[in-house]
This record gives C-alpha cells, sequence and structure tokens, in this order.
C-alpha cells in the first residue's frame, strides 16, 4: 500500500510505517553482513506483529458495527419453491404425459406441481410457495394463505405482522405460522431490499465534513512526519550516531496518522449500525452530523404525525351522481397517486372502478383526468375553486370540517358531485417526539396542505404552537428557505410526493418508512420502523455519535503530540514505539463500539407505558 502511494506521489498512512519497517530491515542486513552495528530483526517482527494485530481487532470492530448491514445483504434465500403449471392426464392416457395436447383428444384440467429454484430465476408473475420459517424470496403479493410474518430485520419492529390474500411482501423477512401462496411482484434490484441496501451503500461511500477533513490533516501528518524524521535523523547522526537509527525509526513508527483517520468513520459505521437496526436507515454520509446540529424540526401532518391510514367517514352527494357512481369516479383518479387519501378512497370503493386516462396530479392539491370520456377534479376545496370556480357552501364546508377532518371535492366542468370526509389519527409516540425535542431547546413547526381546523386538531393534541396551513409544495419550500437564511439548521420529516421538494432542500430530512419512493429518494434517513420514538433514539445517537469523535480525535492529536517529542529524544524503543501506534488505533476504534451498545430509550419506554 506504501509503494502504491508513493507511485501516485501521494503519502498514505502506510509510508511512514513501511519505512520504518524497511529501514530497520535494511540496517540489521547492514549489521549481519559487516558485523558492526545493532541488529533489529526482532523488532521488525514486532512491528509486523503488532500492526497486523491492530488491523485484525480493527476489521472485526468494523465487522461487528457492519454487522446489520450484513444481515441484510444475507437476508435474501439462496432457493425458492416456484409453483408450476402442467397438464392433468386424461384416465384413458397410457402414461402420464406433461405433452401438449393434440387435436381431437380429450379435455383436461391444469393440476400444479413445485420445483425448486434458485431465486435469480424468479420473474415478475411466477407464484411461489412459502413454508413456515421460510424466507420470503422477493417482493411478494399474498394469493392465498394466513400467516404473520416477522420484518424486524427491516423496520426493527419485534411484533410479526399479520398477512393474509391481497397484502404485500417483503423480499428477506421471515414467514413464521403458516404457509402462503404469493405472486412475485419484483424481483432482483428492483426490490425493497435491494433499494435499502444501495442506499445503505451510498451513505457508506459519502464522508461527512468531520471525516474529510481529518483525512486531509492525516495526509498534511504523514508529510510533516517525514520532514520531522529525516531531522532526526540528521540531529542525532551529528550528536551520537549510535541513536540515529532507532529514534528516526521510533518517529516513523509511533506517529498514528491511522487514529487520527480513523476517529470519524469507525464512530459513523457504529452508529449507522444501531440506527439501522432500530429502524432509522442513514441514507446520506452527513446526516448523523446534521441532526446533531440540527435547531428546527418541521413535521408534515398526514402520515408523518399521524397514521396516515385515513378511513372514509362520509360522502356527501350534491348532484345527481350516487355514491358508488361518485367513489368510482374519484377511486379511478386516485389510482395515480401515491398518497394516503389515494389509499383511503381506493379501499373504500367496493366496485370495479372505471379507468381514467390523462390523469395530471398536482401534489398537494388534487387530480384531474378523464373518466368515461368526462372531465372531472378531485382535490381540495381551493384547488377544485381554482380549477372550476366551483365552490363548496361555506356552511356545509364548516359542517364537513366541524370535527377537524380532512375533505376533498370531486367536480365535473360543470358542477360539484360529492364531497368526501376522511378522518385520521395521531401516531402512537409524536407528543412524546414532540415533547422531547422541546425539552431540549429545539422547534417545532407542522407545515401541511391540510385546512386549518386539521391542522390545529393535530398541533393542539401535540404541543405544536408554530403551524401553517393550505401549504402547496412551494409554500413549504419558501418557509425552509426563510428559515435557513435567518441561521437555523432545518430537519424536515415528510412522507409523500409532496414532501420531496422541502425534503430535498432541508438541510437534513426524514422519510417515513411507510411513504412514497420519490419522498425516500429525497430524504438523508429513512424511518422503517415508522416508530417516531425511534427519531428521538436518532437524534440521541447523532449526539453521541459527535461526541465520541471528539475524544477520539481530541486522543489521536493529544497522543501524537506527546510521542513524537519523546521519540524524537530517543526515548523509545522502536518495539516500544509499535506498540504505543498500535494500541492508540485500537483505543480510537473502541471507544467508538461504545456506540453499538443499545441504550434504553427514555421516550421509547414512556410510550410503551402511555400505549399501556
Amino acid at each position: 500500500a506504501a509503494w502504491r502511494d508513493l507511485t501516485h506521489l501521494r503519502t498514505g498512512m502506510d509510508v511512514p510505517v513501511s519505512l520504518g519497517i524497511g529501514a530497520a530491515f535494511l540496517a540489521s542486513l547492514w549489521t549481519t553482513v559487516t558485523g558492526e552495528g545493532t541488529v533489529y530483526y526482532d523488532s521488525v517482527c514486532m512491528f509486523a506483529f503488532f500492526l497486523l494485530s491492530a488491523r485484525y481487532f480493527e476489521l472485526a470492530a468494523h465487522k461487528r458495527a457492519s454487522e446489520a448491514s450484513e444481515v441484510l445483504v444475507q437476508a435474501t434465500p439462496a432457493m425458492a419453491t416456484r409453483i408450476i403449471e402442467v397438464a392433468n392426464p386424461s384416465p384413458s392416457s397410457p402414461s402420464p404425459s406433461l405433452l401438449p395436447q393434440g387435436e381431437g383428444s380429450e379435455p383436461r384440467e391444469s393440476i400444479y406441481m413445485t420445483e425448486t429454484v434458485a431465486v435469480a430465476e424468479l420473474q415478475p408473475g411466477d407464484r411461489v410457495r412459502i413454508r413456515p420459517g421460510e424466507s420470503i424470496p422477493a417482493d411478494s403479493v399474498v394469493l392465498e394463505g394466513h400467516s404473520s410474518v416477522d420484518e424486524s430485520l427491516l423496520t426493527g419492529e419485534n411484533l410479526p405482522v399479520s398477512k393474509g390474500p391481497g397484502q404485500s411482501l417483503i423480499g428477506g423477512t421471515l414467514n413464521i405460522e403458516s404457509p402462503l401462496t404469493a405472486r412475485v411482484e419484483k424481483t432482483g434490484p428492483e426490490t425493497i431490499l435491494s433499494s435499502i441496501l444501495r442506499l445503505l451503500d451510498r451513505a457508506s461511500s459519502e464522508k461527512p465534513r468531520l471525516a474529510q477533513l481529518a483525512d486531509r490533516i492525516a495526509a498534511g501528518f504523514v508529510a510533516a512526519v517525514l520532514l520531522l524524521a529525516g531531522l532526526v535523523a540528521l540531529y542525532w547522526w551529528t550528536h551520537d550516531a549510535a541513536l540515529w537509527l532507532p529514534a528516526t525509526i521510533a518517529v516513523l513508527v509511533v506517529t498514528c496518522p491511522c487514529a487520527l483517520s480513523l476517529a470519524t468513520p469507525a464512530a459513523i459505521t457504529a452508529a449507522t449500525g444501531q440506527l439501522t437496526r432500530l429502524g432509522l436507515l442513514v441514507t446520506r454520509g452527513h446526516a448523523l452530523e446534521t441532526l446533531a446540529h440540527a435547531t428546527h424540526f418541521i413535521f408534515d401532518k398526514t402520515g408523518t404525525l399521524t397514521r396516515g391510514r385515513l378511513r372514509l367517514l362520509e360522502t356527501r352527494l350534491i348532484s345527481s351522481l350516487t355514491a358508488n357512481q361518485s367513489l368510482g369516479i374519484a377511486s379511478a383518479l386516485e389510482r395515480h397517486s401515491e398518497h394516503p387519501i389515494a389509499r383511503a378512497l381506493i379501499e373504500a370503493c367496493q366496485q370495479s372502478a372505471p379507468t381514467a386516462s390523462e390523469v395530471i396530479n398536482t401534489p398537494g392539491a388534487g387530480l384531474c383526468g378523464l373518466v368515461n370520456n368526462q372531465k372531472y377534479f378531485l382535490g381540495t376545496p381551493s384547488y377544485i375553486e381554482e380549477q372550476t370556480k366551483h365552490m363548496v357552501e361555506a356552511g356545509m364546508l364548516g359542517q364537513l370540517r366541524g370535527a377537524g377532518d380532512t375533505v376533498v371535492l370531486l367536480a365535473g366542468t360543470d358542477k360539484l358531485h360529492a364531497a368526501f370526509v376522511l378522518s385520521d389519527e395521531v401516531r402512537p409516540g409524536a407528543r412524546e417526539l414532540i415533547e422531547e425535542l422541546q425539552r431540549q431547546g429545539k422547534s417545532t413547526m407542522l407545515l401541511t396542505g391540510d385546512h386549518e381546523l386539521a391542522a390545529r386538531r393535530v398541533a393542539g393534541a401535540l404541543g405544536i404552537s408554530e403551524l401553517a396551513w393550505d401549504l402547496k409544495p412551494a409554500d413549504k419550500l419558501e418557509r425552509i428557505k426563510t428559515l435557513q437564511q435567518q441561521g437555523a439548521v432545518v430537519a424536515m420529516i415528510g412522507d409523500g410526493v409532496n414532501d420531496a421538494p422541502v425534503l430535498a432542500a432541508a438541510q437534513v430530512s426524514i422519510a417515513m418508512g411507510g411513504g412514497t419512493a420519490v419522498a425516500a429518494a429525497s430524504a438523508d434517513m429513512i424511518l422503517l420502523s415508522q416508530k417516531l420514538s425511534h427519531l428521538a433514539d436518532g437524534l440521541a445517537v447523532s449526539r453521541r455519535t459527535l461526541g465520541i469523535i471528539r475524544q477520539n480525535l481530541f486522543w489521536a492529536v493529544a497522543y501524537n503530540l506527546i510521542a513524537l517529542p519523546v521519540a524524537a529524544a530517543g526515548y523509545l524503543s522502536p518495539w516500544m514505539a509499535a506498540l504505543g501506534m498500535s494500541a492508540s488505533s485500537l483505543l480510537v476504534v473502541a471507544n467508538a463500539l461504545r456506540l453499538t451498545r443499545p441504550r434504553a430509550s427514555k421516550l421509547a419506554s414512556t410510550t410503551v407505558m402511555a400505549a399501556e
């Protein structure tokens, strides 16, 4: 590694150590040939022993800190049981045959057989049988059977999730109770697990600012050490020739840019692994550092502070369309959206919905499109008024919003057709999270595209005093930028398509795991567990991480400031220098590994007690 660095005209961490080992060996070889001087073969062996021992333990520590990512890599099984359809031979056939029927042959019924195939051979549309105790081979949808699935690998949630026909399965999770028959939806790089692994790879390839600074200091430090070693050699050569070689070797070996460069990556790796186990996925290298410095935490409402599982409470008819007709049209339009309102209306539609075409989705406002060759608009009252100039009667709108529920209107080009009233509930742990953030002196704010009553109802329940409502994505973005211009470090938590611009603009962004793919792609962290208490854990871990990084950097600098003068003065023998250098690196890694110890979350325990 040192030779590679030198051929590229750079000085890496291996250069001074390799020069020290090489100088000691060459000097010993010269002594062996000439019979004059001191041999350092024993020191050379100890150099190698201490150095490789330290790097072995560093590697073991790194592996331990990265266990959560490695478990994800190994989650998908190698083999799967695929169900294949074959022809059922008629009783008159002389022998079973899987050949196609010939003309004039007796009709045959289909039967199904199973075959064991490599997971890599599965294709979307294949049917698979998943026995109890087996891992889900790919992202799938349940066709037959009811069972419980352990998704703790991805979400950190220990309780199994009940699954039945029509519900989705995530590749790599574990079937617990009963056999399931499922249809494969996504395979290979398209699966959720593969997407998570790509995000983890991206996070590990990006270095936070502290790590970049430490690397720059380490590079300059190595060059300074080489210069110092040359000056030490020159000084002792002219003052005491017997000490020039051991003093020079000690200077080259005792210095530990390793500890300086390991200080930040070791802590970041340990913290990332711990958070992954909790279900909080770090997807950007700077996320932990920035989260620890965040001053303002801004929340979306639906799907973030609330469960996002809206229920249709009422369909208020305004025109001659029936409730089923109105709901069918709304469902047809909402199939082109991923918003929680869309899921609620689609689930409430008990009939086969018509097909919508030429659909235009305005994030945070509504949709328009053609259904049965007629143009319809579905969205917030302000969106409907803007698009069609039709307004719902103020008294009716106030009545519908009386309980603080969400109201969505359906309109044609000529008149209003229906109003859908939907309700949501506050997510468990939300109030405790807000109280914890406020206790730490953080500012909390609610920004939502929903109406005032719904916004005030949620903000009041959670103790949030700063809020704004009826906001479009551009309005949210403007408020974020205004705060940033005032010096705020903004952490944005959201889940929908309309949150993507503000998630991208915030200094650090957290997307809810049940949100849209667009929101997740824009986020620096993803809360896979969807437990807000884990966000408080993430903040605590980020602050501990910065503290440990500072401790590691302080130790690395202090050690070198003390060890270098001692070695230059000739008080350290080469083997002692090797021992000191190795111990310094190990101390930094051991300190970082303290982040892998799970700490009981005060917020989480409070939430559990409140739930009980």
